[in-house]
């Protein structure tokens, strides 16, 4: 179910950190898969409203990175760090490792089958582009077409991509998504909507996780809108 809520992205820090603060507080094993770009200080401050003593069952891992050598300019964890993250007691687990673009996508694959088989809640935090992708999941692209493995790499129009894919996000138990500007109008229709496949609009994907709350300021209600 998709709940899309008109507010603004300080009110979905808010139930992402409670979110997370709930399980851990209740002894469960939370994998918390995070976003780049927009979303880095959504991140930062989420991280920050935990307390520090709950964080040491928490795990953390991008959703997708950009290849290059680890803690390069333009990589997500790279920004992040620069941003002031603060993991706490919590284990960070960054996609780069300075192997080749296979053997750093393999062994993420590899790595992700073990976060998901160890912990008992994943939570998943996205970004919507104006183009309908999401991760680093680009229309059109390979990963957008991949069935099988939980993570995939390609030569996107600007970075070389490293991303989980669609069998890996459906093993997310709740997903936060962030949308903001007018820009991504269509795509948040077409989202609403579900008038449109995977390959078109990969941001789909969150229709087919459990629960999945959109905080937007692109909505025509003013209330949560639920969609089955």
């Amino acid at each position: 179910m998709v709940h899309f809520i008109r507010s603004d992205a300080s009110s979905g820090t808010r139930k992402l950190s409670a979110t997370l603060a709930a399980a851990l507080s209740a002894g469960k094993r939370v994998l918390w898969l995070i976003s780049g770009g927009s979303n880095i200080p959504i991140t930062v401050e989420a991280m920050r409203q935990i307390p520090s003593e709950l964080t040491s069952r928490l795990s953390i891992t991008p959703i997708d990175e950009r290849y290059g050598p680890a803690g390069h300019a333009d990589s997500n964890v790279r920004q992040l760090q620069d941003a002031g993250f603060n993991p706490k007691q919590a284990r960070f687990i960054p996609i780069l490792d300075g192997n080749t673009l296979e053997a750093t996508t393999n062994a993420y694959a590899r790595r992700m089958e073990e976060l998901f088989a160890k912990n008992e809640i994943v939570v998943g935090q996205f970004g919507i582009g104006a183009d309908g992708h999401t991760a680093g999941i680009l229309p059109h692209s390979p990963a957008a077409e991949e069935e099988h493995m939980l993570a995939t790499s390609y030569q996107g129009p600007d970075f070389t991509r490293i991303t989980l894919t669609f069998p890996a996000l459906r093993r997310i138990t709740t997903a936060y998504a962030f949308a903001y500007g007018p820009g991504k109008r269509a795509a948040m229709q077409r989202l609403r909507q579900g008038a449109a496949s995977y390959l078109i609009q990969p941001a789909q994907i969150l229709r087919a996780i459990p629960e999945t709350y959109v905080f937007t300021d692109i909505t025509e209600q003013t209330v949560a809108d639920r969609i089955s």
